[in-house]
C-alpha cells in the first residue's frame, strides 16, 4: 500500500507483491504512525463507523486509510442490506443513491454529493467535525479493514525478507490477510495526503 516508491497495491522496491507461504506483505506505514500506535484505541473510539455503498470504493478506501471503521459493500445497492450493514450495526450509511438516504433519514446517512474522491473525504469530514487530531492514520488495513497489531521481528523470519528484517525493527500485521507493513517514505506522503485534507 504505502511504501517509498509504490503504488497503493505494490510495494517499495519490488513494485510487485511479496509471498511466503500463504500470506502477502505491504511496505507502508510512515515512522509518525508507529510511534503513536499506542493512541490507536482511545482515539479509534471517537470516530463513527461507516459502511459506504459499491460506488464509492476509493472513499471507503481512503476513510480506512485515515483510520475510520468503514465496510464497503459491493454489491448493488439496496436499502435493505444496507441498513442490515448499517444503522442496525451502529454504522453510519455513505451513499450516492438519494433513495437510499431518503429512506435511511439524516442521521443514519450521508449522501454524498461529489465525484472526485478527495472531495467526498472533505464532505464526510465536515459532515461529521473531524479534526486532524481525531484521525490515527494508518491504523487499518486498507484491504480487509481489520486494525493493525504490532507483531515481533522474531514471528516474522520466514515471511519477511532478510534485507528487510536487517534494515527495520518495527513491524505490523493484518490479523486477517497476515499483511506485514514496516516503515517507508510512501507512509510518509501519505500522512502528508492526509494532512491536505483539512488544509
Amino acid at each position: 500500500m504505502y511504501g517509498s516508491s509504490s503504488g497503493l497495491s505494490r510495494i517499495v522496491l519490488t513494485r510487485r507483491r511479496l509471498s511466503a507461504g500463504n500470506a502477502s506483505y505491504r511496505c507502508f506505514i510512515g515512522t509518525r504512525k508507529l510511534r503513536n500506535l499506542q493512541m490507536s484505541t482511545h482515539r479509534q473510539a471517537k470516530l463513527p463507523a461507516f459502511v459506504a455503498e459499491c460506488t464509492l470504493g476509493k472513499l471507503a478506501k481512503w476513510l480506512r486509510l485515515a483510520g475510520f471503521d468503514t465496510l464497503c459493500d459491493m454489491r448493488p445497492p439496496d436499502i435493505r442490506r444496507l441498513i442490515r450493514y448499517g444503522p442496525t450495526r451502529n454504522r453510519l450509511v455513505l451513499s450516492r443513491t438519494r433513495s437510499v438516504i431518503r429512506h435511511l433519514g439524516a442521521t443514519r446517512g450521508v449522501l454524498i454529493q461529489f465525484d472526485a474522491p478527495i472531495d467526498q473525504v472533505r464532505q464526510v469530514i465536515r459532515h461529521f467535525d473531524i479534526r486532524r487530531s481525531d484521525l490515527m492514520p494508518l491504523s487499518r488495513c486498507s484491504y480487509c479493514n481489520c486494525l493493525l497489531q504490532a507483531v515481533d521481528q522474531a514471528n516474522l523470519q520466514s515471511a519477511v525478507p532478510d534485507y528487510v528484517r536487517q534494515r527495520h525493527e518495527r513491524f505490523l500485521m493484518c490479523d486477517q490477510c497476515h499483511r506485514v507493513y514496516w516503515p517507508g517514505s510512501h507512509g510518509e506522503r501519505m500522512l502528508a495526503f492526509i494532512d491536505g485534507w483539512f488544509a
